[in-house]
């Protein structure tokens, strides 16, 4: 049975918050590091337009006296404004602006802003992006048209005040009543947003979104208990942390799962969670670019600024020679790379563009197996992560969607 578990890490004399899905076997399945310094990723500021420099669409605001932003021009169709220098001009030098952080700053960039606001509930999320009401797809159809007549009943002027209304897949946990007061709240913070923001000064910071590590936890569906009323296979028995924090906040936030008992306390003086499961020795590992496979073949792994490469390499274990084992060899060898090099995209969490050489196979039914085994894979990933084609050289092109920065980033820029 896989399992989670949240606790504290340091690393390179930096604190972290780890977020760990662990098998059976405690090998790491999925992985997150989260800075426990203060990020302004999701929040929502009074921003001050400090330029607008049309010939690249950019507009950079100032969200505090010593941070600036990048606001794409393109996104100030969609501001709502706290204090306008001139009717005339669209945007301009001095404006005043609700931005919400949707990436954060890496190296010598500047964090990413847009005017189109999400606040996160604990089943519901709102959103400015479209003004429609929506449930997950993933419910049962008749929960869905319940869902969405109660999300009618409580917002009927959604699209007058600009937003909409999405129902998670965690709201099959909850009553219409909790169901209720999650979008009341989310609705009423809004408004207040919008009104309050009117009357605040520049720089001023007036959302502040759940933890990170919450924010993942309402994504996860398939807990035991949940799958035995579903009839479903169970992913995860349970959240396990050692941080009365960490727990607390979860208890807070997500309380259907505290109901159904599957927060764990872990209290053990001697050994903790990040001792037990050997985080800090897998954190190295996730590090390193070298990874070695079952077979004693290994992948190397360059990650750069726009581009990673993966290198398949066989460390020397086929013999030389051009016949059906040897392709089969090397078939079973390249399966096992592709396997590896997804899970290691999922846990060091890399993003962009992604080439992978494999090992050169003769038989066109070997690379046409290899590319479907290579697709599976990548489907298990929750981020979207695309095989985009065979190069003339011979390499794999995949994308995989920028949602947060790479364990790499993270350990760097701490």
């Amino acid at each position: 049975m896989n399992r989670l578990a949240i606790t504290k890490i340091s690393i390179k004399n930096k604190n972290f918050i780890s977020y760990i899905a662990l098998n059976d076997k405690r090998d790491f399945i999925d992985f997150e590091l989260y800075s426990s310094e203060n990020s302004s990723l999701n929040n929502i500021f009074i921003g001050r337009v400090e330029h607008v420099v049309s010939n690249i669409g950019a507009v950079f605001v100032k969200i505090s006296a010593t941070q600036k932003c990048f606001l794409p021009l393109s996104e100030v169709e969609y501001a709502v404004f706290t204090k306008k220098q001139s009717d005339k001009k669209v945007i301009c030098e001095g404006d005043e602006l609700l931005v919400q952080i949707v990436k954060d700053a890496v190296k010598t960039k500047d964090p990413v802003a847009s005017t189109r606001f999400t606040l996160n509930g604990t089943y519901a999320v709102l959103t400015t992006q479209n003004t429609g009401l929506n449930v997950s797809k993933k419910m049962p159809e008749e929960v869905r048209v319940s869902h969405k007549e109660l999300l009618k009943s409580l917002c009927p002027d959604h699209e007058e005040k600009g937003y909409g209304i999405v129902l998670r897949t965690n709201s099959l946990q909850a009553s219409s009543e909790e169901l209720t007061v999650d979008i009341q709240k989310l609705v009423e913070q809004y408004d207040a947003i919008i009104r309050e923001s009117r009357h605040l000064s520049a720089f001023a910071n007036v959302y502040q979104p759940y933890p990170e590590y919450i924010r993942r936890l309402q994504t996860i569906r398939n807990f035991a208990n949940e799958s035995a009323e579903s009839g479903t296979e169970s992913m995860y028995d349970g959240i396990y942390t050692d941080i009365p924090e960490i727990k607390a906040q979860i208890d807070k936030f997500l309380p259907y799962l505290e109901k159904q008992k599957l927060i764990h306390f872990y209290d053990d003086p001697q050994v903790s969670l990040s001792v037990l499961y050997h985080i800090e020795g897998n954190v190295e590992k996730l590090l390193a670019n070298k990874v070695w496979l079952p077979s004693g073949a290994n992948i190397i792994i360059e990650q750069l600024e726009t581009l990673t490469v993966i290198d398949v390499n066989s460390s020397k274990n086929l013999k030389s020679g051009k016949n059906k084992d040897q392709d089969f060899a090397v078939l079973s060898i390249n399966k096992e790379a592709a396997k590896e090099a997804a899970r290691q995209l999922r846990l060091r969490n890399i993003s962009g563009m992604i080439l992978i050489d494999f090992m050169n196979m003769e038989q066109k039914e070997s690379e046409d197996e290899l590319i479907a085994f290579l697709k599976q894979e990548l489907k298990q990933d929750l981020v979207p992560c695309q095989f985009i084609d065979i190069t003339r050289l011979g390499l794999v092109e995949i994308t995989r969607k920028k949602v947060h920065k790479s364990l790499k980033e993270v350990v760097d820029v701490g």
